[in-house]
Order: C-alpha cells, then structure tokens, then sequence
C-alpha cells in the first residue's frame, strides 16, 4: 500500500468538507453588524433577508423602474475618520488617513465599473443629479487592514492546521473588516428613496496569498459590494440578492 495514500485521502476528505463550508451561507463567519456612526439614521433601517446588506430601508411608494442613471460622487470617508478610537491603535495609525482616501477612491470606482460593465445595462452613469437619476451616497465607516503576519502563519502552517491559526486571529480581531452606509437620493428632488448599511470581515480560507497585503481583502468585499449594489437597484419585488459566501478554499 502506497504510504502517502491514507494522506492522501484525509486531505481529499478535508477539502470536500471545505467545499460544503463554502456553498453554506455560515452566519458564524459573517461579521457582526456595525452599530453605526451617524451617516444615515441607523434606528430606520431593519434585516432583510431578500438583499444581501445588514441593514436596509426602503421609502414607501417609489417607483425604482423611473430611473434610468446612477451617479456615485465620491465616498465619504469623514465619519469613519471622525470614529478613530478603533485604528488609531492599529499599526498604521499614521497612514490610515491616506489608506481611507485610497480606498474610497478605489470603491468609488469599483461601483461606476459595476454600473457601467452590467450585462442587463439597465442603468446608465450620470456624471451629475438630475430627473431620472438616482444619487447612491456611499460612507465608508470602518476599514481594518488585515494582519499579513497572521495571514503568512496561516499559509505557512502544516496542513490544515491554517485554520487554526486563523480560527485564533478571527477571535482576537486580526482580520480585515470593513464597513459601509449608503444613501440612494433621487436626484431632481433631493429626497432619501431607500438606505442600506453593511459590515463584512476577511472570508474564511485555508490558504489565502491575497491576505498578504494590508487592505487586498477590503478590495475583495468591495468588489462583491460593487455587483450586490447593481443586484439590488435592478431587483424586481420578490427577487432574493444573496450575500457572497464567507468561506474561500483557495485565494491564488
């Protein structure tokens, strides 16, 4: 009998129970829900389990289907910045001004290309409010870089022993989160039509090389965030806009 056999077998076993982990939607692995910081009226909005954000709140009797643009300006970063009791203990204390505005600047872009790349093509970019156009007002309000000591352990470790070491980092707090509140506001006449806000962390994953740099994962949620929002605006009553799964197998 071929002695790496037996190995061989477990480690055909674990990814097998991986591949399960990751076609459930583990509420365990989801980050808790944000409590706010005062861009939009937290108390108004409620779960919905059709959309894939925390939170949400949609003003009665608007028809979504008069709209036919969406203009992003660009991602609020002041509340978070405002909120500095959480990272200015963190490493890059000095730099996380400039980490917010990069990557406000990165989610902003991220939402027009996911507005403008739609398969459906169901709404055009505004370059400015107007009749017609929906004003999506996005705060970024939390952004923890993710540990790349931490994530090089748990690419490093013996196998399967990775999501110990990472179990460890989730129950200290070592991962990346990153959190946002957004507005939809129409734009001829200034009113707030729907509010979303969400909080997500770094998913689950046995090895995961783009954990290696400090904010790869806030990219990664940010991305999902980009399509989930296109999902929502384009969703017909009744339609279910599921959540991107928290657990990874492999992250190249």
């Amino acid at each position: 009998m071929n002695p790496a056999a037996p190995c061989r077998f477990t480690c055909l076993v674990l990814l097998l129970l991986l591949a399960v982990a990751a076609g459930c939607q583990n509420s365990s692995l989801r980050a808790a829900p944000a409590a706010g910081t005062g861009f939009v009226p937290m108390s108004e909005l409620a779960p919905n389990p059709d959309l894939p954000f925390n939170k949400a709140w949609f003003k009665a009797g608007v028809d979504f289907s008069s709209y036919h643009s969406v203009y992003v300006p660009g991602v609020n970063t002041r509340y978070m910045l405002q909120s500095s009791s959480w990272w200015q203990s963190k490493i890059r204390a000095d730099q996380m001004q400039q980490d917010a505005q990069t990557v406000a600047a990165y989610m902003r872009q991220h939402l027009i290309d996911a507005i403008r790349n739609d398969p459906k093509k169901r709404f055009q970019v505004a370059d400015a409010a107007g009749p017609g156009v929906l004003v999506l007002d996005v705060a970024l309000t939390e952004l923890v870089p993710s540990d790349p000591v931490v994530a090089a352990l748990t690419m490093a470790a013996p196998y399967g022993s990775g999501l110990a070491v990472e179990a460890v980092a989730r129950k200290t707090g070592d991962v990346a989160t990153v959190a946002f509140e957004a507005r939809l506001i129409d734009g001829a006449t200034g009113d707030t039509v729907a509010m979303f806000a969400d909080r997500e962390q770094a998913k689950a994953s046995y090895i995961d090389l783009n954990a290696l740099t400090w904010y790869s994962e806030a990219h990664v949620i940010i991305g999902e965030w980009s399509t989930q929002f296109v999902q929502v605006l384009e969703r017909r009553p009744g339609e279910v806009v599921k959540p991107a799964p928290s657990f990874s197998i492999l992250a190249w």
